[in-house]
């Protein structure tokens, strides 16, 4: 049987024999790689570096905070040495004692001891001045004692009193005076023991100087 233009055509569409038919579905394209891939990595000796630069930095700011420490607590102590000895020369070179940390102005050179004697009633009785060379308006409180014996010895106290003196304006001079009842039989002295000085107003200081 002769063939066709038309069977010819349906015989070579055919598939040869042994070659797989065409696939029914369109293949996708690639799938991307793995996220991250190609980011920048670490290492573990990059980690262990910064690290060790961190640690450094630390141990060096450490080492300045100590080293300023030090340095500051070596200049308080020394200021602090200073002002003590200084408070201790005011107290050597006048006799008294006093709260205030004022080595400027001590308290101890505003006040004068002008007259110690009899006060006619039994008694005896101290005086002077004091001036106040702060710029601060400012209250006084001294310590007297009144002792048997003459100035070259320390003698025995017979008698002792506290003088307020309120109210002494700046770089001015005012008077001030005590008495106790009773007096020895022989010479005597007039001691001023303490001086305390605040600003008015305030509360006085303490016997330490709070």
């Amino acid at each position: 049987m002769a063939h066709t233009v038309d069977d010819a055509d349906d015989w070579s569409a055919a598939p040869a024999p042994g070659v797989p038919p065409a696939p029914s579905v369109t293949p996708g394209s690639a799938p991307p790689p793995p996220a991250g891939r190609e980011g920048p990595t670490w290492s573990r000796k990059g980690c262990l570096v910064a690290a060790g630069v961190g640690a450094a930095l630390v141990l060096l700011g450490l080492v300045a905070v100590v080293a300023v420490l030090v340095v500051a607590k070596g200049w308080l102590g020394d200021k602090v040495e200073d002002l003590a000895k200084e408070r201790q020369d005011i107290v050597t070179e006048t006799g008294i004692e006093t709260g205030s940390t004022d080595v400027v102005h001590p308290p101890q050179r505003d006040i004068r001891l002008g007259a110690c004697e009899y006060d006619g009633n039994g008694g005896v009785r101290a005086s002077g001045t004091i001036t106040n060379w702060t710029g601060d308006t400012s209250d006084y409180r001294v310590a007297l004692s009144f002792r048997s014996g003459n100035g070259g010895d320390q003698g025995t106290e017979f008698g002792s009193t506290i003088v307020t003196v309120e109210a002494v304006e700046p770089h001015v001079t005012t008077n001030w005076g005590a008495s106790v009842p009773v007096g020895p039989d022989g010479p005597f002295t007039c001691r001023i023991m303490r001086i305390d000085r605040w600003v008015s107003g305030e509360a006085p200081p303490s016997d330490d100087g709070s």
